[in-house]
Formats: C-alpha cells, sequence, structure tokens
C-alpha cells in the first residue's frame, strides 16, 4: 500500500470530528521559525532526513527539539541520540503532537555538524489494513518532520527547505508487521531536495511523562526448529531483539516473534486483526560483514523468537531480547508469608510494564490498543503499582481526543474513527466512563484537581450524552463483564443493561464531585437527579428480592446461569446502589455461589475487579483467600501452573493474549486488604490500615508512595505492628487494638 494512501470508506461524522484543540500558545519549537518538511516524494522506506550547520564555536549547552511523524530516530554527527524510544508519543495529530527536547552538547563540534532524521510510520502513517482502521484514519498522513537546534539558547538551525533526503536502509516497518533492514543501503545518498510541509494541525507540546526506554538485554536460550532457531527469553516482554551478525551479502535472515508455542513446539505468530500475510516479523539482509542494528519504529509482544536464514545456532551477543518500558517510577513495595501473592504481585508489575508505550495498552503482541474499559477497572491496581501521574494526565488528552459534537467517546484512545458504533464494541458505559473515573482518581491518588478542571466541559458532555441514549431509563452496552469463565469470545450473554447503568451510575457520582470541583451547581443538580432515578430504575427492573440477586435475561437463554453470575450482584454492592434493607441478602447470594462453585469465580473482566475486595469488606475475607489461593480452572494459580510468566487475557488454556492486565485486579486486593492499606475518602489525608484482615497471611510488610510522603506498614500476626505516618495523614489503625496515628514512626 503506497505511503500517501488516502481516507476513505469511513464514517462521515467520524471523519470529520476534529477534536477540540487546547488554547493555542505557541510552543518553544514553533517559536524558531522552523517548518514541517517532508520528502518531495513517497519514499519506498523509512526515508532519512538531513540538515546541516556551521558552528564557529562548540555550544556550552545544545539542544535538539524534534518530532518526527509517525516516529523520529535521531543521529547527530553519525551518533544515535534519544530521550526514549518510539517518539514522538503517540496522539491524534490534530490536538496534539508531543515533541522531543535532546540534549546533543557532547555530539557537536567546530565547523560542520549534521543532524539525521530517520521517519518511522507508527500509528500516524500507518499503512497496514487491521480491523481498528489504523490505517484508515481521518487524520493520517505523509511522514514528516520539525525540528530546531539551540546552541546556548539560541536558534542556530531549523528544518527548512536546505534539508535534504535520501532513502535509508529500513526498507518496510509497520507497528503491527514488524521491519525489514537492508544493510546494503546503509549509507545511501541523501542528497533531495524536501518540501515544506502542511502540519498535522494539533498544538507542538513537549512530551512531559516519562520516557519509554530500553531495559536490561535478555539472552534468549535456543534450540532447533522447523524453521531454524527457536529462541526463549524466558518470560514474555514488550519489546525488540538487537542483532549483531556476521551476514553475507544478500543473505537473507528472518526473525518472527510470539508469546506462544503450538503443541509441536512450534512458535505461534498470527493475527487475525491483521489483514497480512506478515506479523511481527523482521528482516535483515547481509551486506558481507557485520550488520549490527537497534529496530526503532515498532516493538514486539513476546517470549520466543523464530530465526529463520542463519545457518549457525546465533552466538552470544548475536540476538538479544530487549524489553522497551515506560519509566515510571515504582509506587509500592509488597512481601507477605505467602509465595501466591508474591507472585502475583510480581507478574502484575511485568504485565503492567509490558503494556506502557506513551499510552496503557491492552495486549503489546495483538492490538497495542488503549482500551479505555481495561484501565477503568484496572485504575486502583495500575496506580497502586506504579507511579502513573503524568502517564494518566497525557492518556486524558488522548480519550477527550476522540470526543465527537455529540458527546460520545470511543472504547480505545487514541483512536483512528474506530469505536463509536454497532459492530465496533460500542456504545459500552463500561469503557467510556473513564473519563470522569480518572479526573476524580488523579484528584485523589496524585492530589492534582487540574485535568479536573482543564476537561471538566469533555466530561459534562460526556456525562450527557449517555443521559441522552437512556432507553426506558436505563443505559445499553454492547460488552459487558468481557471475557468470564464459558464465554472466550467476548462478552456473557445476559443483559449487559445492567452492567452499563451500574457504571453509568457511578460516573454520575464522579460527575457531581468533579461539578463541585468547578463549581458548575447546575450540572451538580443534574447529576445527581439522574444517579437517583438511574439507581431506581436498575432495582426495579433487575433486583430479585425474593431470590437476594440482581438477575438479567440471557439473549439467547443460557442455562448455565438463569440470567446470574456473581458480577450482577457484584456490581450494586460495590457501588452503592443494593437498598440498604436488601443489601446483607445480596451478599449472601454472592457467598453462596462462590461456595457453590467450590470457591470459583465466575466473572469477567468486570466482577473480577469487585469480588474479592467484596467479599472482604462483608467480613468473608476467609471466603476471599480460599477463591485468590485457587490452582485450578478458573484461577490464577492455575495459569502459574500452566508457566505464565505475566497476567493473562482469558481464564481458559488458551487465552490468546499472555500479556493483559484487565483480570489482573487481585493485585489491589493484595496490596489493600492483605496489606490492609487503604485511602479513605477521596486524598491521603485519611488512611486505614487493618493488619491481619485475611487469613492464612501472617506477616506483610508494604511501602506506599503518596502526594505527602511514604506510607510504611509492616505487621506480624499477634506480634509487633510499625507504621511510618507522613506529615498531613491520620491513620486509623484497626485490629485488635484500633487505634488513631497522627504522623510520625509508630511500633505498636
Amino acid at each position: 500500500m503506497p505511503d500517501n494512501f488516502s481516507f476513505q470508506n469511513a464514517d462521515p461524522e467520524v471523519a470529520d470530528a476534529v477534536p477540540g484543540v487546547l488554547e493555542r500558545e505557541i510552543s518553544p519549537l514553533e517559536a524558531t521559525g522552523a517548518h514541517w518538511i517532508a520528502p518531495s516524494r513517497a519514499p519506498e522506506g523509512a526515508p532519512v532526513l538531513r540538515g546541516t550547520v556551521e558552528l564557529p564555536v562548540r555550544p556550552g549547552r545544545a539542544e535538539l527539539l524534534v518530532a518526527g511523524l509517525g516516529l523520529h530516530a535521531v543521529r547527530v554527527n553519525g551518533t544515535s541520540v534519544a530521550q526514549g524510544a518510539l517518539e514522538p508519543a503517540i496522539s491524534d495529530p490534530r490536538r496534539v503532537v508531543w515533541y522531543s527536547r535532546l540534549d546533543v552538547t557532547d555530539l557537536l563540534g567546530t565547523g560542520t555538524n549534521t543532524v539525521e532524521v530517520t521517519l518511522g510510520a507508527g500509528f500516524c502513517a500507518m499503512t497496514t489494513p487491521n480491523a481498528w482502521r489504523w490505517e484508515q484514519a481521518p487524520w493520517r498522513g505523509p511522514r514528516m518532520l520539525i525540528a530546531a537546534l539551540l546552541a546556548d539558547g539560541v536558534t542556530v538551525a531549523v528544518s527548512d527547505t536546505d534539508w535534504r533526503w535520501g532513502e535509508g536502509p529500513v526498507r518496510f516497518d509497520s507497528m503491527y508487521e514488524g521491519q525489514s533492514y537492508d544493510a546494503r543501503m546503509a549509507g545511501a545518498p541523501v542528497d533531495s531536495p524536501v518540501t515544506v510541509a502542511e502540519g498535522p494541525g494539533g498544538r507542538l507540546a513537549e512530551r512531559r511523562h516519562e520516557p519509554v526506554a530500553p531495559g536490561a538485554q535478555i539472552a534468549p536460550a535456543w534450540r532447533p526448529c522447523a524453521r531454524g532457531w527457536l529462541g526463549d527469553a524466558g518470560r514474555v516482554i514488550a519489546g525488540v531483539a538487537c542483532y549483531d551478525l556476521d551476514l553475507a551479502e544478500g543473505n537473507r535472515v528472518r526473525i518472527r516473534f510470539g508469546e506462544t508455542l503450538d503443541a509441536d513446539g512450534e512458535l505461534v505468530c498470527s493475527n487475525e486483526h491483521v489483514y497480512t500475510g506478515r506479523f511481527q516479523t523482521d528482516e535483515i539482509i547481509g551486506v558481507g560483514g557485520r550488520v549490527r542494528w537497534f529496530p526503532e519504529f515498532a516493538y514486539q509482544g513476546f517470549r520466543y523468537l523464530e530465526v529463520e536464514g542463519l545457518e549457525h545456532r546465533p552466538g552470544p551477543g548475536e540476538i538479544v531480547a530487549v524489553p522497551l518500558e515506560q519509566q515510571v517510577a515504582p509506587a509500592s513495595t509488597f512481601a507477605c508469608d505467602v509465595p501466591l501473592f508474591n507472585d502475583l504481585v510480581e507478574l502484575t508489575r511485568r504485565t503492567v510494564l509490558n503494556n506502557l508505550h506513551h499510552i496503557p495498552t491492552d495486549t503489546p503482541c495483538y492490538e497495542k490498543n488503549g482500551w479505555t474499559g481495561d484501565v477503568l477497572v484496572s485504575l486502583d491496581t495500575l496506580t497502586g503499582l506504579f507511579d502513573l501521574h503524568r502517564l494518566l494526565v497525557k492518556w486524558i488528552e488522548d480519550i477527550v481526543s476522540t470526543q465527537l459534537p455529540d458527546g460520545s467517546l470511543s472504547v480505545i484512545a487514541p483512536s483512528p474513527g474506530w469505536g463509536y458504533r454497532d459492530g465496533e464494541c460500542a456504545p459500552a458505559p463500561e469503557w467510556t466512563c473513564v473519563l470522569p473515573a480518572l479526573l476524580v482518581h488523579l484528584a485523589g491518588v496524585y492530589g492534582d484537581p487540574q485535568p479536573a478542571r482543564e476537561h471538566w466541559g469533555a466530561c459534562r458532555a460526556y456525562l450527557d450524552h449517555e443521559l441522552s441514549r437512556l432507553h426506558d431509563g436505563l443505559a445499553g452496552s454492547e460488552l459487558g463483564d468481557y471475557l468470564a469463565p464459558g464465554y472466550p469470545l467476548g462478552p456473557p450473554p445476559e443483559d449487559s443493561r445492567l452492567s452499563a447503568s451500574c457504571f453509568l451510575f457511578r460516573a454520575l457520582g464522579q460527575g457531581v464531585e468533579l461539578a463541585a470541583m468547578n463549581g458548575d451547581d447546575d450540572a451538580a443538580r443534574r447529576f445527581r437527579g439522574a444517579a437517583a432515578r438511574l439507581r431506581g430504575r436498575i432495582n426495579e427492573t433487575f433486583l430479585d428480592r425474593h431470590d437476594g440477586c440482581y438477575r438479567t435475561a440471557s439473549d439467547p437463554p443460557d442455562e448455565r446461569n438463569g440470567g446470574y453470575r456473581q458480577t450482577s450482584n457484584l456490581m450494586p454492592v460495590a457501588f452503592g446502589i443494593v437498598p440498604d434493607q436488601d443489601r446483607e441478602q445480596v451478599v449472601a447470594t454472592i457467598i453462596d455461589d462462590v461456595v457453590a462453585r467450590g470457591h470459583h469465580l465466575n466473572t469477567g473482566h468486570i466482577g473480577t475487579s469487585l469480588l474479592l475486595n467484596v467479599l472482604t469488606d462483608a467480613g468473608r475475607a476467609d471466603e476471599a483467600c480460599t477463591v485468590a489461593t485457587g490452582t485450578d480452572e478458573p484461577s490464577w494459580g492455575h495459569w502459574l501452573q500452566l508457566g505464565a510468566t505475566s497476567m493473562w487475557e482469558r481464564w481458559d488454556a488458551g487465552a490468546r493474549s499472555h500479556d493483559h492486565f484487565f483480570l489482573a485486579t487481585v493485585t489491589d486486593w493484595i496490596l489493600t486488604r492483605v496489606a490492609g492499606v487503604q485511602r479513605i475518602g477521596g486524598d491521603w489525608s485519611r488512611v486505614r490500615v487493618a493488619p491481619g484482615l485475611v487469613p492464612g497471611v501472617n506477616r506483610a510488610a508494604s511501602t506506599r508512595r503518596t502526594p505527602l510522603g511514604d506510607l510504611v506498614v509492616e505487621w506480624e500476626r499477634g506480634g509487633p505492628v510499625h507504621l511510618v505516618v507522613p506529615q498531613g495523614m491520620t491513620c486509623e489503625l484497626g485490629g485488635e487494638n484500633p487505634a488513631t496515628l497522627g504522623p510520625g514512626d509508630h511500633r505498636l
């Protein structure tokens, strides 16, 4: 498909809806007078653009401001320079383009200096046909560049028509298909004129969230396979392979990547949602000598590497696996005397890191999409493990960029125009209600109310949109409690109006809180009334008071659940929808069902995020612990018995992805109920510490980073409790000797 592919056959309402651009300020990069430039014709591969600058003296400090769409790789005087990988960060470029600021002081000298930028496709210039139509995005365009070089605070060079371009050694690149590298093209002429291009329209802003950077190299263990050699990195990662090979001229080596092996021990490398014959594949063509290549314009989700075309077993250092990880700081530490819980926390950490690449993704192997519902149910888990403040502030920009004039949001963010309609997993409030949830979460967990102020208009419009499409007083959804046991293809069959309405009810409550923060009394009144009416309709329609359950009709009828699963009761309990007089019986029904199933959960991504906390908070931590420590299907322990090195997408052994965090919410329960540390109310001014809450756990130690400082909790059953409470925080200590503690180092 040509690089100048034009947008066709899209929903006109989506294609024509340009997202609102925030107040347009001239960025430092624009202020330099730099122009967007592009190759004068469509390149065959990843083009190389080069500019030169004469410096009479070596500067004391030099910075390069650069944004190359879709992705850029920078070399100054032949040396690679980067603040991170996969730059610039993914966005809807009609709203914002995130540029990089690179320190190049040590790379410049007196005389002639060259700045060379190779442009990858990324998602902005995607050509690979795929289920989400990234190749048809309304903002899709040719590869282009804007850059400026500053020496001691003075602009000394900008991207303009003095630059030149040429074909480079990267002959093909795709976020889904992989990359091809022809070493014979290294050093090819860069002497064709560039052209000034029309930029994508969004504001230029410096990336403020943490970069993606290479982690420690992993040496795979190699063995023969049907196509050549199979390498095992030992665990599932998201990243690339780095190559240092001696290849004859024209020798072609192909490397394919995958998370799993088939029954014969051969690599599984396919994706039904990518409509080409190629998937996660690197190709290298030799030049007659050493080829050293670090792929820069795609990343893969993989544990296994299959090498074809190499006559010998890869030697030390010839092919190594390199994780690419967002450089977010840990938000907590945890250890206890139940090894399974330690393992689950560690596997969740790995899984989350594997799915942070400028946005939170659903799987680095199969999709790389920012599914909003995955984050919505996992917010406490994600921010309990890592400091995601800056990344989530950035991702809210991506969410708001999907908003259409009617107020609706896409189920993925950013979106190429997919995720709004029937057949696109939408509409689904269990996903798109992430916007009010994130705004409240950022204000509470990180003490940052600015996003709530900045995006209140978008949030209010979204909630009004959801209210406008109520039918018979209830919300509707295309999804529901996704990937529950026994339903490997998606939503379970019960009426998803229950889950949609429950999530909208909670979002309206968050809308009331956000309206109060913004002094919007009218919206607060409207959303408070709408929430009360929705709560009434949920209970009128679904609550079976006789049986103590929220029952929905299945379409088609499913005798396995009779219109009820654990999730049906969990949502009303957790979100405060159940009438007070019915709460005890509704909780008892959950417990009875768990016990009747041999202490097994029967939940998809929604119910899984709620079950253990609801059981524990209802005084049945024993039942929660039995579920959490199970080892037969469906359970987290079963994944570990099957050799999991990260969390999976489904409960069964045939799960497509082995690197998915939306069923990993057991970790929130471990951090808050096993460790026994909970934030009370909207911020960290009050916390509750409940040592020994979960039977079977006799010792635990945790540290939690908060805006007020680190909260340290260490306890041993029947022994001492050690608390370090930061300034500004009050700790309510539960257990046999309750107490209220202020700041300080306490040993009780």
